[in-house]
């Protein structure tokens, strides 16, 4: 199948960047805490960051080199531990889908091993059981008087949320499924209360356009093809045809990853469909006693004629401006009637900011102004998703940006971890 052709070869790409991490690890900047007044925190329950699609974290070999929290910015989490508090960083499947990586990170936190569910595995085809963690848990301990926080970027916000709702209410599925007494205590639910909070930062709450969105692909190179024709006009023709034959070239490979025929089930790029998405949330119960937050992010402009978004030099990072024509460009209707009209062109480089919001099934509020413990006087309510103000930036600005290194962001993640411990 073409999609099981297309996850091994982003696990192979996945694979070769922390490989090279002890190269391009050696111009990382340093990693150094920030001043931060705990006078305020209530809780000091940890910090557990899940990474997002194509992402890695403690456990992956090359981490310790180039880490996915910090990239060439420096390692967030020893940042964050320097500062007072306690993170740590899980290490779920770098392409698989929302439930593989939840079951994963139950896995970590507990230290025992991956037990993807009898009934999941049998409909998926692929093994039931994956790597022990025995002897090697995320934390020294968890349960309902030693909770978390969890931090999800990109994918890792759905995760982070199908998760809780495992956590809390199980897996009828898995339970009536499983009747040798090898049910994992995952899919038993009965923790709704092991979870302090959760976060979104830039998720992909109701997916991305950019693994369906191939149809504006052709009209998106053309107009990088007229800007080179405006920008270079005085170049002989044979010069400025170069950059275009290559720009048709390329757009025309994305067009077979984004147009979402090669995707295949079980596999991230399948969840963050925007009509799978629906489904995925569909499955996925508020948990009462939970704290949601979410901070939705925007790299964008309108365009000159006011039909697309284009990036906002600004505040996009280089590595993410030609994705963000991609999805600037959204304007269609999905398999499933959904329609993606111009509120969906607002996006970070890969995810559509208003997916970042909340899930469009789940109850919602929006809050006035940046995290902050003063912010945390004023209360939150358990069980809706507070939605912060749109953080101008590209995809990984709070996580330090990828080619355009910045600590930034730093002062925002305190700000924010520091309203949690104060609530």
């Amino acid at each position: 199948m073409q999609g099981d052709y297309l996850t091994k070869l982003m696990r192979r790409l996945q694979k070769t960047v922390r490989t090279t991490a002890p190269l391009t690890g050696l111009i990382r900047w340093p990693a150094v805490g920030g001043d931060v007044d705990h006078g305020s925190d209530k809780t000091n329950y940890p910090f557990v960051f899940v990474h997002g699609f194509f992402g890695w974290g403690r456990y992956d070999k090359g981490s310790d080199k180039l880490t996915y929290w910090g990239m060439f910015s420096g390692d967030l989490i020893e940042k964050i531990n320097r500062s007072g508090f306690t993170a740590v960083s899980a290490s779920v499947d770098t392409v698989g889908s929302a439930w593989d990586r939840a079951c994963e990170l139950y896995a970590q936190l507990t230290g025992t091993r991956v037990d993807y569910g009898k009934a999941h595995s049998e409909r998926f085809g692929h093994p039931r059981y994956g790597e022990d963690y025995t002897g090697r848990a995320l934390l020294p301990r968890w349960d309902g008087e030693h909770k978390i926080n969890l931090i999800g970027h990109s994918f890792g916000g759905p995760t982070s949320t199908l998760f809780a709702s495992i956590l809390a209410y199980g897996s009828t599925a898995e339970i009536a499924a499983t009747t040798d007494g090898t049910l994992s205590d995952f899919f038993k639910g009965g923790k709704p209360d092991w979870i302090y909070s959760i976060t979104g930062l830039s998720a992909a709450f109701n997916g991305t356009t950019l693994a369906m969105n191939h149809q504006a692909l052709e009209e998106i190179g053309d107009y990088l093809n007229a800007q080179v024709d405006r920008k270079y006009a005085k170049l002989p023709d044979a010069v400025r045809a170069l950059p275009k034959k290559l720009s048709r070239f390329w757009f025309g490979k994305m067009a077979n990853v984004a147009s979402g025929e090669v995707a295949a089930p079980d596999t991230g790029l399948w969840d963050m469909d925007p009509d799978q998405s629906v489904l995925l949330n569909q499955s996925i119960r508020t948990v009462p006693d939970v704290y949601y937050f979410s901070v939705p992010h925007d790299a964008t402009k309108d365009s000159d004629d006011g039909t697309h978004r284009v990036p906002d030099r600004r505040f996009c990072d280089s590595f993410f401006v030609p994705l963000v024509y991609v999805l600037g460009h959204t304007n269609t209707v999905t398999k499933g009637g959904m329609v993606l009209d111009k509120r969906w062109q607002p996006n970070d480089g890969l995810v559509n900011t208003i997916s970042e919001t909340a899930p469009f099934d789940k109850e919602s509020d929006t809050v006035d102004a940046p995290p902050s413990p003063a912010l945390a006087k004023k209360g939150f309510s358990r069980g809706v998703y507070h939605v912060f103000p749109t953080l101008s930036g590209a995809h990984m600005v709070l996580l330090g940006n990828v080619f355009t290194r910045t600590s930034a962001g730093m002062a925002y993640l305190y700000g924010l971890m520091s309203m949690i411990n104060a609530l």
